[in-house]
């Protein structure tokens, strides 16, 4: 075969893998010229032009990691979070949900000259809450680039209580994770406690929203809850307080995010709402508060507890 064949079957063979390169493009959306034809063997520059854009929109296309913490109220999760909000660069945005209503009178305005979603409930805006879940996801994926590119990073705490403890049913999965799985690669922490002491304070802070104000009820829905999630995601708080910079590690290690356990000493300088439970910074296991009667025959008779000693590390009640 001549040198002036084997140019031309190059050349032909070139314009074929540019051409492919195109359509690949064009099924993505990518609006890069049609290619040109070959007239010149030096235009193989132009096919390996066209090679480096499809890698970077491949690697554009790469999700960010998002971590985000999940816990029911009253488990110890504000601690976990505070924890975990004072290692180094590690920036908490704490107790997030989109469309909640709950904390808030409705009754008047209140002053809230930042809050778009707010302000849209007020003005009565129509489909105010597929606003807000439009503006929450913009606002995280915003957020989260923003705190990526000075180095930081960011976890969410979401704000379970909003989906699982209301009056409305609880849903399959939780909000804050439906809403920003296309968006991330989101790596879960989820904590939970014995539902005998969290459902015993909840009620103590008059903080079941939910009917029937039972055990029973209770437990179904952190069932729920906890069903959504793979159990290598699942840390206990009754774990934490004995060890706590062992776990601290474990969860560092799930959520990827470096860590250093003497951080932990400086938990108490971190600004966290919700943070209404155990006093002190001394992190140890603390006694049960008294169960009477009522309770006891609540916890014995709860078929949803069970379930939860079954299939979870959960303690039953101790006679």
């Amino acid at each position: 075969m001549s040198k002036s064949t084997d140019l031309k079957t190059l050349q032909q063979e070139l314009q074929q893998a540019l051409s492919l390169i195109n359509d690949y493009g064009a099924e993505r959306g990518d609006k890069s010229p049609a290619p040109q034809e070959f007239s010149r063997f030096d235009n193989t520059q132009s096919l390996l032009e066209r090679c480096a854009s499809v890698v970077n929109n491949e690697k554009n296309d790469v999700k960010p990691t998002l971590r985000i913490i999940h816990h029911f109220a009253c488990s110890g999760g504000s601690l976990i979070s505070k924890c975990l909000a004072a290692q180094s660069n590690v920036f908490l945005l704490s107790e997030i949900h989109p469309t909640t209503r709950h904390g808030n009178d409705w009754s008047k305005a209140v002053y809230s000259p930042r809050d778009i979603v707010t302000q849209a409930y007020y003005g009565a805006i129509p489909q105010a809450e597929k606003l807000a879940e439009e503006i929450f996801v913009d606002s995280i994926i915003k957020t989260e680039k923003h705190t990526r590119n000075l180095g930081g990073t960011l976890v969410i705490r979401a704000h379970s209580h909003a989906d699982y403890c209301m009056k409305t049913p609880p849903p399959n999965l939780d909000t804050v994770t439906r809403l920003l799985q296309p968006h991330f690669d989101i790596k879960q922490l989820v904590t939970v406690r014995n539902p005998i002491d969290s459902f015993l304070s909840l009620r103590v802070n008059g903080w079941v929203h939910f009917h029937p104000n039972t055990f029973d009820e209770y437990c179904q829905r952190l069932l729920r809850f906890l069903n959504a999630f793979d159990k290598p995601q699942i840390a206990y708080y009754e774990d934490f307080v004995l060890e706590p910079e062992l776990q601290l590690r474990k969860y560092a290690e799930l959520l990827s995010i470096s860590v250093t356990p003497e951080a932990i000493d400086y938990m108490d300088i971190m600004n966290v709402s919700g943070d209404s439970g155990r006093s002190g910074s001394l992190i140890e296991p603390r006694k049960r508060k008294p169960l009477n009667e009522s309770y006891k025959q609540e916890i014995l008779e709860s078929e949803s507890f069970k379930e939860l000693c079954q299939y979870y590390k959960v303690q039953p009640l101790s006679e």
